[in-house]
């Protein structure tokens, strides 16, 4: 006969966060991989849990180097096989995989005449183009890539200054489409024609984000203090005056929209039940994957990494989708993003990058680099209780791959949704272990317990990964 009445197992992490736990850090609705709270990597290693990625500051990537601003915005496709660029507040940075550049002819970083709030950079032929806001109105600075010389004010010299607004931009081959306040404006490279108001959406509209798939530009726009959402479509041509079709998403508000495989993905918030989502277009609806907590990440955060979209939440940086096609699809919280006030996020080479600041004197642009040991992971809620009885947790049997030397997490249980005293802490480390066994739990009977593995005394690049947590215990009367 066994020796203890139930057994739990936690398996297959890959799952992400539970549906609800958006609403409730202490769900018990998910399946049994599933987390109530977490910021942990389930993306790298499918199936198993392990520390987030930590950030490595480029070279001269704070403000004791060349970035003394928050860096807004990040081109996520380099415009050549060792370089990008990126936007601040009043600079034009230029990048590496590594480094901020400093220095050179023409001196890097630029600073951009009368700039107070870049907005979004986009390569369009031989030529790179930045948008920004100023003081009043906005404008769109113009840098050829052969001889990194800026014309700061390309736009206004061409047309007319831009609204003080969000300004995210796409591009086809020549034709550049870009948002810009109520309106969204069009320039078709070589053309003597570029114009700022080529669509207007109404008083109180502001265009959030702009891609272009199958043809077709897909447009949000949101209204009325962001209480209506609207996607339109709008001919690749960008010749007409006519939208193509929309998409209406109701009391909702936009903050992206991205395209991976063929599909238009949409971060939105869902005023229905006070929390974010992201979901994706069928044809005129919006239906809904994953739901998210903190706040809604706009045109500047956003990226893809291992074959899930990241974006910014907070201060954390988000996964959704599946880093395997026959896996299913998770959102989980990836990785801290540095400093309390995020700005850009993208991975022009593979690697994620993202800026941030304090708020006052501290300014980093990072990349994913190493382990971090402010990781953790939160089970579901789980009913131990047998009718009138209560579950006495006796043993953690804990399944990992192989550890390296240093290579260490700590587990507790919760239990009572933490009214109880916590169980005593259990180290899961060992140099070649793959099978963690732990008596003596030191947990009062419960009817409910909650597993919590911690890794602030964790490796800074040998991993701790968990594929398996098997609870087993007794019911006694009470």
């Amino acid at each position: 006969m066994s020796d203890y009445d139930f057994g739990i197992k936690l398996e297959g992490f890959s799952d992400g966060l539970a549906p609800l736990a958006h609403l409730d850090s202490r769900t018990f609705l998910g399946s049994k991989g599933q987390a109530s709270s977490m910021r942990a990597d389930v993306i790298s290693n499918p199936g198993f849990i392990q520390q987030s990625p930590a950030l490595a500051n480029l070279t001269n990537g704070t403000q004791a180097g060349v970035v003394d601003q928050l860096i807004r915005f990040i081109l996520d496709k380099p415009t050549a096989s060792t370089t990008t660029f990126a936007i601040g507040t009043t600079k034009l940075f230029k990048l590496s995989s590594t480094a901020v550049t400093s220095g050179g002819s023409p001196s890097w970083p630029q600073t951009v005449t009368d700039m107070t709030e870049g907005e979004s950079v986009i390569r369009l032929k031989a030529n790179l183009y930045g948008f920004f806001n100023k003081a009043s109105g906005g404008d769109i600075l113009q840098m050829p890539l052969a001889t990194e010389v800026i014309d700061p004010d390309w736009g206004s010299s061409n047309d007319e200054a831009l609204e003080d607004a969000l300004h995210p931009v796409a591009a086809k081959e020549d034709i550049m489409v870009f948002g810009n306040g109520r309106y969204v404006g069009i320039y078709v490279e070589g053309s003597s024609t570029l114009d700022v108001q080529k669509l207007d959406f109404g008083e109180g509209a502001e265009v959030a984000d702009i891609v272009f798939n199958a043809n077709v530009w897909y447009i949000a726009v949101n209204y009325g203090e962001g209480r209506r959402g609207q996607i339109y479509l709008y001919d690749g041509s960008a010749i007409s005056n006519v939208l193509s079709d929309e998409a209406g998403l109701g009391n909702q508000k936009i903050g992206f929209l991205f395209v991976f495989n063929g599909i238009v993905y949409v971060a939105y918030q869902d005023n229905t039940s006070g929390a974010f989502a992201i979901g994706w277009m069928s044809g005129r609806q919006l239906k809904p994957l994953r739901y998210f907590a903190g706040s809604l990440p706009d045109h500047r955060q956003k990226t893809l990494y291992k074959n899930t979209i990241l974006f910014v939440s907070d201060e954390d940086i988000f996964s959704c989708g599946a880093p395997v096609e026959q896996l299913s699809i998770q959102i989980s919280d990836l990785a801290d993003a540095g400093y309390a006030t995020v700005g850009g996020l993208a991975a022009p080479f593979g690697t994620p990058m993202v800026a941030s600041t304090d708020g006052s004197t501290n300014y980093r642009l990072a990349k994913f680099s190493g382990l971090s040991v402010d990781s953790n992971w939160k089970s579901l809620s789980l009913d131990v209780t047998d009718g009138r009885k209560l579950g006495k947790i006796t043993c953690v049997i804990v399944s990992t791959q192989a550890l390296s030397s240093g290579a260490k997490a700590e587990l507790t249980l919760e239990g009572n949704q933490g009214i109880l005293d916590d169980s005593d802490t259990f180290s899961i480390t060992g140099a070649n272990k793959i099978r963690h066994v732990f008596r003596s739990i030191n947990l009062k009977p419960a009817q409910d317990v909650r597993v919590v593995l911690d890794s602030s005394n964790g490796h800074a690049s040998n991993a701790c990964p968990i594929r398996k947590i098997e609870l087993l215990g007794n019911f006694v009367d009470r």
